[in-house]
């Protein structure tokens, strides 16, 4: 946990790029771009990431601190920050209330010290009650409504995993280092981490910090890697010799994955040439190597030579609604449900001819939506055939926070071999 936001630097960049991300911007491309580094960056995150997740929340509280009306909408960011720090910071009360009222100037707006100063002593004034009644508009009402339909009693829990941050999951690449010789190193650096059980690549350390000070990271040792994300690799289990199809691919976390358990044969594509690049840069500084191309998976002509695939995995672009407490801002921006779901069976059914007899697909999704995952895939065994679902105990519905994991969704298929009944 960072002790708080301290420094003019580290609000200034917070006051610019929290509108943004409210605005639509991606909040990791604006911290890429923020200038901030190490410690000084890993509170911006904190800050940033904390007040995403928080800010149904804070605008509620504000809505009871200030005086009805229209207010300068800098200053209604500046308030929710500093609302999130008063929350969860770890420095002094007042000192938090002095250094945001000083905010006021790095947007040339001194005027808004004494409201500022008043908003926020009122707050620690009024707290206990303000906070009860706020919990309520942490989530979107088109996320809301659906969570509370589709996880009726589930529903309370998934709300309170998405206001947590999650930990900081990493896959040792085991083709350089082993997990019990990582663990030591990170040890040895005041690092704690745990192991996870059922992950044999896997280690958790309850808090995040700059990659580039994990022991190792450029020389490709480890990368980060939720535990639910790590599942799908695991659930594939690739076979030396088996050709296997990574249907988009990008950014590549589990194309390398298959590749360190000991895929030889795999085609990694995505659609776009520059999250392509991305991805064989993060294989290179792994010591990793595969064939790639730019593609449309479900044109399977632009790419297929007709030799059919052992195993396909179709992690499908989603709604992201399972990785809200890593990627917060998704609370700020609705998907378009219909457009995605679209999608998502026009893969699925685009790659299916290009899976041998007898050969597995695993469809995979980051999200907690039944019309993206369950509905899809009962849709899809209804109309083909040849497909039929294979039991396995890790398949099926991940909620956040379940195991410390991301909320995820698979389903492992098979393709029927010739003469057999699917």
């Amino acid at each position: 946990m960072t002790e708080g936001v301290q420094g003019a630097r580290l609000r200034r960049a917070a006051l610019a790029v929290y509108p943004a991300v409210l605005a639509g911007e991606r909040l990791d491309f604006l911290l890429d771009r923020s200038g901030l580094r190490g410690s000084e960056r890993a509170s911006l995150q904190w800050l940033l990431s904390g007040a995403l997740r928080e800010s149904g929340i804070l605008q509620e509280l504000l809505q009871h601190l200030l005086r009805p009306g229209k207010q300068d909408e800098q200053i209604l960011a500046l308030l929710q920050l500093a609302l999130f720090e008063l929350r969860h910071g770890q420095r002094p009360d007042f000192a938090i209330v002095n250094d945001w009222v000083s905010a006021s100037q790095l947007v040339g707006k001194s005027w808004a010290k004494g409201l500022i100063n008043a908003v926020l002593r009122r707050y620690l004034r009024e707290r206990p009650g303000l906070d009860a009644d706020a919990v309520s508009a942490s989530h979107p009402d088109w996320l809301l409504q659906r969570l509370q339909d589709a996880y009726p009693t589930d529903w309370p829990t998934i709300v309170r995993a998405n206001l947590q941050a999650a930990p900081l999951w990493l896959r040792v690449n085991r083709r350089r280092i082993s997990r019990d010789q990582y663990q030591a190193l990170l040890q040895e650096q005041g690092h704690a981490s745990q192991r996870c059980a059922t992950l044999p690549d896997a280690l958790i350390l309850p808090q995040s910090l700059p990659v580039r000070e994990l022991p190792g990271w450029e020389d490709g040792w480890v990368a980060v890697q939720d535990g639910a994300a790590q599942l799908a690799a695991e659930i594939l289990a690739p076979q030396a010799g088996e050709r296997i199809l990574d249907a988009c691919a990008a950014p590549g976390g589990k194309t390398a994955h298959l590749l360190s358990l000991g895929a030889d044969d795999v085609l990694a594509l995505d659609s776009a040439a520059p999250r392509l690049q991305r991805l064989e840069v993060a294989l290179q500084r792994q010591g990793l190597s595969t064939q790639t191309r730019v593609a449309d998976a479900a044109q399977i002509s632009s790419y297929w030579d007709g030799r059919p695939f052992h195993a396909i995995l179709l992690d499908a672009p989603c709604s992201a609604t399972g990785i809200i407490r890593r990627h917060p801002d998704i609370l700020h921006h609705a998907p378009d449900l219909p457009r995605l779901c679209q999608e998502q069976a026009r893969l699925l059914r685009g790659v299916w001819p290009a899976l041998a007899p007898g050969g597995r697909l695993l469809y995979a999704t980051c999200s907690l939506l039944p019309e993206e995952n369950e509905l899809l895939v009962q849709d899809f065994l209804h109309t083909q055939a040849d497909a039929c679902r294979v039991d396995d105990p890790r398949c099926g519905q991940r909620l956040p926070g379940q195991e410390e994991m991301d909320g995820f969704y698979y389903a492992l298929l098979r393709k029927s071999a010739a003469g057999e009944a699917a």
